[in-house]
């Protein structure tokens, strides 16, 4: 019994995964602006393989669903995940993650003034609970793809981490705080690193747009030559 629902669950999933993989297949292959034929023959397949693809009937291998992701020019990621619901739930689960840190950050803040009421300085909890937050959500947003963000979470997360440690240190050891703001010069060269980096995988994404629309040019073109000839036959 165990072993059916097993089975039952597993080909759930498969067909779901088959009829999303089928829809970004089609998608894509449209938004380029390529025939059924003209994708197969990018591939080396069949154009009834494609045909069966987008119609969720059967699914590519690994090694082509890596071809077709590169030629999409997204991840495999993407290509093997539904869009309409990972663009609806993104919001939602970037509001839980850091509300999670920041109910973890206020626990910590009661559980401070509970054990140690003479302390004085559990309001730090919530200030290093910024570049945790930071953290929990650059994450998503690399696996999103959304680079722009990534770019400012880093950039959240090695000044509000210098902060935490300025704060610490003036706080907690007065007599080096005279030194401590010089720890605000270590951020410096991440920041340039990480905006050198972020131009770098926008000047990709670019190329990417570019070379698809080229495709796209292409086919159109392609069929421009084709019309031009058949009134001559």
């Amino acid at each position: 019994m165990l072993d059916f629902c097993f089975d039952l669950c597993y080909n759930i999933a498969m067909d779901d995964l088959k009829q999303i993989i089928a829809d970004n297949i089609a998608y894509y292959r449209k938004e380029l602006g390529l025939t059924q034929l003209e994708l197969a023959e990018k591939l080396n397949y069949s154009d009834k393989a494609v045909s069966k693809w987008e119609r969720a009937e059967s699914y590519p291998d690994i090694a082509t669903l890596v071809q077709l992701s590169n030629l999409f020019g997204i991840s495999v990621d993407r290509l093997i995940s539904n869009k309409k619901k990972v663009r609806r739930s993104k919001p939602l689960i970037a509001l839980l993650s850091g509300g999670l840190v920041w109910l973890i950050a206020t626990a910590v803040y009661v559980i401070m003034n509970m054990i140690f009421p003479g302390f004085s300085y559990s309001w730090l909890a919530f200030v290093y609970a910024v570049p945790v937050c930071s953290i929990v959500l650059l994450v998503f947003f690399a696996v999103w793809g959304q680079k722009l963000f990534v770019l400012i979470g880093e950039t959240v997360i090695m000044w509000s981490t210098a902060a935490c440690i300025f704060l610490t240190i003036i706080l907690l050891t007065p007599s080096a705080a005279r030194g401590a703001f010089y720890i605000f010069f270590l951020p410096i060269p991440l920041q340039v690193l990480a905006i050198l980096w972020y131009f770098k995988l926008h000047l990709k994404g670019i190329t990417t747009k570019f070379t698809r629309r080229r495709v796209r040019n292409g086919k159109d073109n392609k069929d421009d030559g084709s019309d031009d000839k058949n009134p001559r036959k």
